[in-house]
């Protein structure tokens, strides 16, 4: 089986997935009739993702690449060890959120995820995991007026009321 048609059906059965999920949040009273509600960005991202992969997946019985046949040798020279520290660092990513917040537990995040694909300049790192969570913050909570948790130690250190 060629590797584009095994990573477009993955995807397919992954929106699909992901599309009838999206039925099962629940909406806050009053807003059933709302244009834009918590349910609407999730089912057009599934029906996007399910778009796309058919595509994908059409397009790959059209054009047959003797180079993407899968190849257990290949596949023997990925390095899966990086992937495994990337899915535990999104792992700690997702404990740490609450009780550090958004922003510190971010910046943890992409500077161990800098150091796992092995990036060695840490003014890079530092400016880079700086700049992306704080400007994030700063459109999710001042453009797009989304809370945002500030995390337990925060509250700890300044008080409930912030």
């Amino acid at each position: 089986m060629v590797k584009s048609r095994i990573g477009a059906l993955f995807f397919l059965i992954f929106s699909a997935f992901y599309f009838y999920k999206s039925f099962d949040i629940h909406l806050l009273k009053g807003t059933y009739y709302e244009t834009m509600t918590a349910q609407t960005f999730p089912y057009y991202l599934g029906i996007l993702g399910m778009l796309v992969s058919t595509l994908l997946l059409i397009f790959s019985f059209i054009k047959i690449d003797k180079e993407d046949l899968l190849d257990l040798e290949k596949l023997r020279t990925y390095d899966f060890k990086k992937g495994l520290y990337l899915i535990l660092a999104m792992i700690f990513y997702g404990y740490t959120i609450r009780s550090l917040g958004f922003v510190i537990s971010t910046i943890i995040f992409l500077i161990l995820g800098f150091r796992i694909l092995q990036e060695k300049n840490w003014k890079v790192i530092l400016l880079t995991s700086f700049s992306i969570s704080i400007l994030f913050w700063l459109l999710l909570t001042q453009l797009l007026g989304i809370y945002v948790e500030n995390g337990l130690i925060f509250e700890y250190f300044f008080g409930a009321q912030s």
